[in-house]
């Protein structure tokens, strides 16, 4: 019988990712087909390598967006990651300069007033969501002010992130021009911006100013990049955080553990980053022809970066299969990608996961389950289900 593996099976969201099937998987044949005619990758070897061979690996995010190929979308509504070099660098310069540490970590106070105020009406609560209450809503938050947005956005970005808009794109078939809620939104602020005597200095004003290839970007570009920024920076960072409240929530061990050890908090967060993978593949295409682990690739074929898989190696990890706090390395995981393609946003969501924490320690002094109620698995796969607790103020 042939070893499959199926990465976007649906299931997973309700019975948990089949880690003990993965384990066979890298063991037996650690280059496997999937149902949908991809290529997983399943090894951490593996998965680093083809991340970092850009030339190879193209990032291909057009499944997400109802499409087929990569090459089905306009070059203006590529993402950052699906664009190739030279641009991919001059455009991630621009990312730099917003989400940069210099930039990030001035964001700290409000950062912690957001999550102050939050867990203000989580103890006030019976029963509160720890999902849609806290780790939601902290993403957006941050990213609404970081771009200047009007204050009712954070709302329809949690919308656009649960009906799937946040992944589609002016040219996925269910959409077209003009019809993607979160593009007319940039295209609108964009337009103001323009009509004032002078341009706020954000991130609308450094895409506005930029030269790529000694051109300005065009106003679908621009839209397009902020869309990315939306996507990667408050979508995913969700699950990160959504994961990080549900593992104190039903690990009461691990929660006094860092509430005795302060210093542990990165290590948690870098395990839940590595145990718990936030993003548990990603898609790449292949460019020209290649072997990958003894298997023959060509020019088109579809690849999934096994992350979550390559997290959990053997040959990397020391019982991989247990969270633990006291990991040497504990940055050495594959979370937020390899090579020049690293994700830019990982200094802002390890600073929200990091001031999560802490204010949840320093102002909770216990998390209840709530009887009969099914919580997700973790890793949950950014899945949308309420995390319900009752939340004990400290006295």
């Amino acid at each position: 019988m042939t070893i499959t593996f199926d990465p976007h099976d649906p299931q997973h969201l309700y019975d948990g990712v089949p880690f003990d099937h993965l384990a066979r998987v890298r063991l037996e044949r650690p280059v496997c087909p999937t149902p949908k005619g991809a290529w997983y990758l399943s090894r951490f070897d593996l998965v680093e390598a083809a991340l970092k061979d850009i030339e190879t690996f193209r990032a291909d995010l057009s499944a997400y967006s109802g499409l087929n190929s990569v090459d089905d979308v306009p070059n203006e509504e590529l993402f950052l990651s699906e664009l190739q070099e030279p641009t991919h660098g001059e455009v991630r310069r621009l990312y730099n300069a917003t989400f940069g540490s210099h930039r990030v970590n001035k964001l700290e106070p409000l950062i912690r007033q957001i999550c102050d105020e939050l867990v203000d009406a989580m103890v006030q609560a019976d029963v509160a969501d720890l999902h849609r209450d806290y780790a939601m809503v902290i993403p957006g938050l941050v990213m609404t002010h970081i771009m200047g947005l009007p204050d009712d956005t954070p709302a329809k970005f949690n919308e656009w992130s649960e009906d799937g808009t946040i992944l589609k794109r002016p040219c996925s078939p269910d959409v077209g021009p003009g019809n993607h809620g979160l593009q007319n939104l940039f295209t609108e602020q964009l337009a103001q911006r323009r009509a004032l005597p002078e341009m706020p200095n954000d991130v609308f004003r450094t895409l506005s100013e930029a030269r790529i290839d000694g051109k300005p970007l065009t106003d679908q570009q621009i839209v397009t990049q902020l869309h990315f920024m939306v996507q990667a920076g408050v979508h995913t960072t969700r699950g990160l955080l959504t994961h990080l409240v549900e593992r104190l929530l039903l690990d009461r061990a691990v929660f006094d553990q860092l509430r005795a050890h302060r210093h542990l908090i990165p290590n948690f967060i870098e395990e839940s980053l590595r145990h718990d993978s936030p993003v548990q593949r990603t898609t790449r295409r292949c460019t020209g022809e290649v072997e990958v682990g003894g298997v023959p690739l060509t020019p088109g074929d579809r690849v999934e970066m096994g992350i979550a898989s390559a997290n959990r190696d053997e040959d990397k990890y020391d019982d991989p299969e247990t969270f633990r706090l006291d990991r040497p390395q504990p940055r050495a995981h594959l979370t937020f990608g390899a090579g020049s393609h690293v994700c830019p946003g990982a200094t802002l969501a390890r600073l929200e996961a990091v001031i999560a924490v802490e204010t949840l320690l320093d102002r909770v002094d216990r998390m209840e389950t709530i009887d009969s109620v099914h919580y997700p698995p973790l890793p949950g796969n950014l899945g949308h289900d309420p995390i319900p607790a009752r939340v004990i103020a400290l006295k």
